[in-house]
């Protein structure tokens, strides 16, 4: 059933009167009554415009005399008055009216009910921007975030992962899978539309320190190339087993290798950028506690996104989602990965993905808007000076990869993301502030 509509008062000039109706969508109705000034002018226009496009007999193009135009080409005629009178009567409703439209280039269309030479009577229809609630961060409450640990046993970890960077790897081949191995694995997660990529060459260490066990069980004893399914679940001593929820996933052995690690000798210590070992564990430990701070505030972030989603709806104008979903399905196209995993879908399949993806681009949308007018309303400055700064030093990069390429070296959409990105990051900051 559809929403009710709204109806302000009626307003007018000496060309039309019109009421302003408000629809479901974010889209916006006027019902015009056209005067005769208007539809005469809108008469003229059509004539002339038809007349440059037609030939007659006799007559150079154009040049026709205008009651042979009206003779012969009739239908023409009114199919373009009809248009211009649509054009004129929303140039003159919207000088009134103001409405603020889904951009300059929105999609404006119009039912005309009837029309003479005294009168017109039709409804125009346009996309209008979305009408943003005001957000209230006194109601949202935060549910407590458990900081990861950051201790002795952490950074020698965290060295150890370094000198794997730095590792002498030998391939191995003509045997499977053995305890102690090291392999390259695809993990992919199957209940989600479309299938979504966990894991993409990357290395795990075959040992029950490193591997989670339902891993580790499927792959020991499995050759290179080898696809195996399974569900991926938390180890019996997992700190967030509570939390963790069981999926299906597909793993695909890429790579079977053994690693032999180098020493941390003073040239080694200098490719990391510092002089001692002291400093290196110095370096690790701030950069942990600052993924460890990072880590609390994303988890904080995803609990004010829910809380905004769930407490504040408000109508979407489709053009809206339609552009940002075919956005997605573009950049999905170009994964090589993606397209031969469509292509094994049915149309069935094929269907629930496309229905997931318009669900994520409609929540991607939707608090796009509502973070924004947060940002607006709180009067907070947004500026490309406010982007994380790309890494300085090689442990931060050996720890961060993602942040090796500063935004000024990103493409023109990568840039337009991390803004984005910037202008979730700070509604969400002030959301938690305030509350």
């Amino acid at each position: 059933m559809d929403q009710p509509t709204s109806q302000e008062p009626q307003l007018s000039s000496n060309l039309v009167r019109f009421t302003i109706n408000k629809k479901p969508g974010s889209h916006i109705e006027f019902d015009v009554e056209a005067s005769k000034e208007l539809v005469s002018l809108a008469k003229s226009k059509a004539l002339k415009g038809v007349a440059k496009e037609v030939t007659l007999p006799g007559f150079r193009k154009g040049k026709a005399p205008d009651a042979l135009i009206l003779k012969n080409f009739s239908k023409d005629i009114d199919k373009e008055w009809q248009t211009s009178i649509a054009d004129l009567a929303f140039k003159e409703c919207q000088k009134i009216a103001k409405v603020r439209l889904l951009g300059q280039d929105a999609k404006i269309t119009f039912n005309m009910k009837n029309h003479s030479q005294d009168s017109a009577s039709l409804t125009l229809t346009m996309e209008t921007e979305p009408e943003i609630p005001t957000v209230d961060p006194k109601t949202f409450v935060a549910k407590p975030v458990d900081r990861p640990a950051v201790n002795k046993e952490k950074i020698e970890e965290t060295v150890r992962q370094i000198l794997f960077f730095f590792a002498e790897w030998k391939q191995i081949d003509g045997r499977p899978v053995q305890e102690g191995d090291f392999v390259i694995l695809d993990v992919d997660a199957l209940e989600q539309e479309p299938n979504t990529a966990l894991f993409s060459n990357t290395r795990f260490e075959v040992t029950s320190k490193y591997m989670a066990k339902w891993m580790k069980d499927l792959v020991v004893g499995k050759n290179l190339y080898d696809t195996m399914e399974g569900t991926s679940v938390a180890d019996d001593d997992a700190k967030d087993k509570e939390d963790f929820k069981p999926q299906k996933v597909r793993v695909t052995i890429k790579a079977i290798e053994q690693g032999t690690l180098p020493e941390i000798t003073e040239d080694f210590l200098k490719k990391l950028g510092v002089t001692s070992q002291e400093e290196l564990t110095s370096s690790i430990e701030k950069l942990l506690n600052k993924q460890a701070d990072e880590h609390v505030k994303e988890k904080m972030h995803e609990q004010v996104n829910d809380y905004l989603l769930e407490k504040y709806p408000f109508d979407l104008p489709p053009t809206l989602i339609d552009k940002e979903a075919q956005f997605r399905m573009r950049q999905l196209g170009q994964d090589g990965n993606f397209q031969k995993y469509w292509e094994t879908l049915s149309q069935a399949d094929k269907k629930k993905t496309l229905d997931s993806i318009y669900s994520q681009s409609e929540k991607a949308v939707r608090m796009f808007y509502m973070c924004r007018k947060i940002i607006s309303d709180a009067k907070i400055n947004i500026s490309p000076q406010d982007l994380p700064k790309p890494a300085t030093t090689p442990l931060e990069i050996l720890m961060d990869p993602d942040q090796m390429l500063h935004f000024h070296q990103q493409s023109e959409v990568k840039h337009a993301e991390a803004l984005s990105k910037l202008v979730l990051e700070k509604a969400a900051n002030f959301v938690i502030d305030n509350s």
